[in-house]
């Protein structure tokens, strides 16, 4: 609109706002998200340019009806006609930058620290923690579990709920919300079903940014123990390799040991062997083994193929 001596007097206004800008109750306050910004616009008729000014202080190169802002301040403006004159000053428009909010969680994955034997079931723990400084939301824990594991159970979850996902072999844990310096823990049950190492990792998302995402996973190793049998060895006499013996066997409370020669008759056995058969009494040539064990968790496994007796 015009004053009483003729000037052109307008008002800035919102036309749009580029991502996040929410608008408080007082409808010359805008909040920006950090990172985003918004525009803001003279309104009016006639005015040949403008100048914007932040905080009382005249902006360099700001000439244009439109502006556009992203930082905090308060912004205003007047405007000049094609004869010179000048408009009043506008309105002040407050533009406040919220502050940024983080959440820095972990999650550390760890597996029993006792010695596991093949077949076994064994437990791992899942811990997420939330270092801090925010609130953490909607956090999402994954868990695949590799080809050498099958899932047995979950443990139920304190905080959250967890589930188990057949087909993509995925333990997933959903926990609404974790306030600063707070921790939650998962177990899960699993029973290996191979020697060897078991690789294993886990990782946990949020809707919050995350400063350090080189804590949102973790791996476990864990060493899976079980048979070393052998497939020949040299009762000669010399002191070396002289007898059928099974590396590993005294982990097992209960065993049995069953030798059968090529026509099928059982030619040693032996419960609770303890690695001393020496084929005494036998040609050389090879024989059918047949080992037992009864693992931890009261299974009996057996385990079957040719040795040769080689002197």
């Amino acid at each position: 609109m015009f004053n009483r001596f003729g000037v052109f007097v307008f008002s800035v206004l919102l036309l749009s706002a580029v991502a996040c800008a929410a608008q408080s109750p007082n409808p010359n306050i805008f909040k920006l998200k950090p990172g985003v910004t918004v525009k803001l616009r003279a309104n009016g008729s006639g005015a040949a340019s403008y100048q914007w000014f932040k905080n009382g202080e005249a902006i360099l190169g700001a000439n244009m009806q439109d502006y556009v802002v992203n930082t905090a301040g308060k912004y205003t403006v007047i405007t000049f006609s094609s004869g010179g004159c000048s408009s009043d000053l506008s309105e002040e428009m407050e533009v406040i930058t919220e502050s940024q909010i983080s959440s820095d969680v972990s999650i550390f994955k760890r597996s029993e620290s006792r010695r596991v034997l093949n077949t076994e079931v064994f437990k791992y723990n899942l811990l997420v923690r939330n270092n801090g400084p925010d609130m953490a939301t909607n956090l999402q824990v994954k868990d695949n579990l590799p080809e050498n594991l099958t899932f047995v159970g979950i443990e139920p979850a304190v905080v959250g709920t967890a589930g188990y996902n057949e087909e993509t072999k995925t333990v997933s844990w959903a926990i609404p919300s974790l306030a600063n310096g707070s921790f939650v823990e998962l177990i899960v049950h699993v029973r290996s079903i191979k020697t060897g190492h078991v690789i294993n990792s886990a990782t946990v998302t949020i809707n919050e940014p995350d400063p350090d995402p080189s804590n949102n996973t973790s791996i476990d190793t864990k060493e899976i123990t079980g048979l070393k049998i052998p497939n020949v060895f040299t009762p000669n006499g010399d002191g070396k390799n002289e007898t059928f013996y099974i590396e590993r066997l005294d982990f097992y409370s209960e065993n049995q040991l069953t030798i059968i020669n090529r026509w099928g008759s059982t030619v040693y056995e032996k419960k609770g062997y303890l690695n001393d058969w020496t084929a005494n009494g036998l040609v050389d040539g090879t024989y059918f083994y047949v080992i037992r064990v009864k693992t931890p968790d009261a299974q009996w496994q057996e385990f079957k193929g040719y040795v040769t007796v080689m002197r």
